[in-house]
């Protein structure tokens, strides 16, 4: 496959990057309570930098202390104070030839008042959002603000960041200024271009520095955003010096750019064609973009490729795919990825996430046998391999990935079990022995690693002809919704939904509805014939088998066993 079209350089104003893949701004939880990057923080960076993106976009980072505030441990850079700190970060990507911009917030109304210290959120519109209370922004409230930003980009060349990206996406304050959804004033600030242009404006005049702008190409929402409306906006600030455009979706509501595995791959290209008729800006595209097909789909209209996630779930991406060594793919779970307000980023498919710190594995030698072929297995036996050990793996059935095939679920299907692929070549290129079909027990005299769940998945009722009422957050009763519909009249509980990202939730439930399941508020509604109801807050998931795998093959001495 012909890879140059991501491999070919790129100026963005006079910042050269060496290939057209980005790493996008996600938000982490691993900054210091103050603002500054962390020593975790900056080791999760500098893994991404390491394998071969071009550009890296840091978290959304707020521009004051006193109302800009989103998130706890959320990057902040209101202080001159956080200068030093940040050089570090700064010290360690740039050795592996990537560029760096920051990513600049102010929240508006996207916050709640025990985050901003007891301040009362401030948007365009006091139009309330996750609070009772917001404030409308006053001429002096505008002008405060705009010179927030203008500091936090004068601060952000003197640490030596190549860029800054203005946060105009997903409901945060450029984009309530933006939207004409949000934006109701009545003054000159009723076009939101003027407050953003302005802020460019500032910046330029004082800095010499790449500003761009991230912006929902889509608010799903008739009277929000659209994408002719973002390439005139395009078209207008580009007059004000912006240097490049970066295309995400969503603004308040569950569907954004961060789609489950129940939407589409890439489902904005085709509003980027639209924005592209009305600037000639370099612009990028996030959303879904996980294997290589594609990142080249996405090439042919937009400049740069933006992957999120997939980053996550494998931060070589682009350096194993340019040597064809199997990549791990990003699942689409929405499992450890969001949902950040008190928990630090995870990954339900990489345990290394957020631990990169300590990812240097202790050497070992010999001969390891594991026994079970599921996903536990599967990663302590990549695990151990990597250590230096000779692995033998052994499963009772007839193919690897355990529990794992017994996904109903159509969509997770198409996007869990090449999953399983890439443990099949990564075991296989490691020199992994692998015996299917194997019934194996651990002997005490020879080393061994046990890796097989205590609990197995419950069984799918087979039955026809029935009213089905399924009242569960259990994953797998999730699936099986959708196989029961094929030959019974099924429903489905809300409450079945909790827990789950609120982007998941949504799609799980538009995809029932196409495969004729009822959603019904509470299990009264629903005459059936057969319940199914059990609801767990400490269930089972792909992660934690992962975790556990790794976990037990990281800390494996032969001498001791388990």
């Amino acid at each position: 496959m012909d890879l140059d079209p991501l491999l070919e350089e790129l100026y963005i104003g006079r910042v050269r990057l060496k290939n057209r893949v980005a790493m996008a701004p996600m938000i982490s939880n691993l900054a210091h309570p103050s603002g500054y990057p962390t020593d975790a923080y900056i080791a999760y960076l500098v893994e991404r930098a390491r394998g071969g993106v071009g550009l890296i976009i840091t978290e959304y980072t707020y521009i004051n202390n006193r109302d800009a505030r989103g998130s706890i441990n959320q990057l902040g850079l209101y202080t001159d104070e956080h200068i030093p700190k940040f050089r570090r970060l700064i010290e360690r990507v740039k050795v592996y030839g990537a560029r760096i911009f920051v990513q600049l917030v102010h929240v508006g109304r996207k916050t709640f008042s025990e985050v901003i210290s007891g301040e009362t959120p401030i948007a365009p519109t006091p139009k309330p959002l996750l609070t009772q209370r917001v404030r409308e922004m006053s001429y002096e409230d505008i002008k405060r603000v705009q010179e927030d930003f203008v500091r936090a980009a004068v601060r952000a060349k003197r640490i030596g960041f190549d860029g800054v990206e203005l946060h105009g996406a997903h409901g945060y304050l450029i984009a309530q200024f933006l939207s004409p959804a949000v934006n109701r004033r009545v003054d000159e600030y009723r076009d939101g271009v003027r407050f953003v242009a302005e802020i460019i404006e500032g910046i330029k005049s004082r800095v010499d520095i790449v500003v761009g702008l991230r912006i929902s190409v889509t608010e799903f929402d008739d009277e929000g955003l659209n994408p002719d409306m973002v390439g005139r906006i395009a078209s207008r600030l580009q007059e004000y010096g912006l240097d490049y455009i970066h295309l995400s979706a969503g603004r308040d509501g569950p569907i954004t750019a961060s789609a489950p595995f129940y939407a589409e791959r890439i489902t904005f290209l085709r509003y980027a064609e639209i924005v592209r008729k009305y600037t000639d800006l370099p612009l990028m595209l996030a959303g879904s973009i996980i294997d290589v097909e594609d990142a080249l789909r996405a090439r042919r209209v937009v400049d740069v490729v933006v992957l999120g996630r997939q980053l996550l779930a494998d931060p070589y991406w682009l350096i194993k795919n340019i040597r064809g060594l199997p990549v791990r793919p990003c699942i689409r779970c929405n499992q450890l990825c969001r949902g950040l307000i008190f928990r630090e980023v995870r990954c339900d498919v990489n345990p290394e996430v957020g631990w990169e710190l300590y990812k240097d594995l202790p050497r070992g030698e010999g001969r390891v046998v594991v026994v079970g072929g599921g996903l536990m297995g599967l990663e302590a036996a990549r695990v151990l391999a990597l250590r230096g050990f000779d692995v033998e793996l052994y499963e009772k059935n007839d193919g690897l990935g355990g529990q794992l095939r017994l996904v109903r679920d159509p969509f997770k299907v198409k996007e869990f079990l090449p999953l399983i692929s890439y443990y099949e070549k990564e075991l296989r290129r490691l020199g992994v022995k692998i015996y299917t079909n194997t019934t194996k027990e651990c002997d005490p005299s020879e080393p061994c690693l046990y890796a097989v769940p205590d609990e197995e998945a419950p069984e799918l009722p087979m039955v026809k002809g029935l009213r089905v009422l399924i009242d569960s957050n259990i994953y797998a009763y999730h699936d099986w919704a959708f196989e029961l519909s094929k030959y019974n009249d099924v429903a489905i509980t809300r409450r079945s939904f909790r827990n789950l990202d609120r982007s998941r939730a949504y799609f799980l439930e538009v995809r029932l509805k196409e495969h004729g399941v009822d959603i019904v508020d509470s299990d009264r509604e629903a005459k059936a014939d057969l319940v199914l109801r059990r609801f767990s807050d400490n269930q089972r998931t792909i992660g934690d088998a992962i975790r556990e795998g790794y976990v037990k093959a990281r800390n494996f001495v032969p001498e001791l066993g388990q």
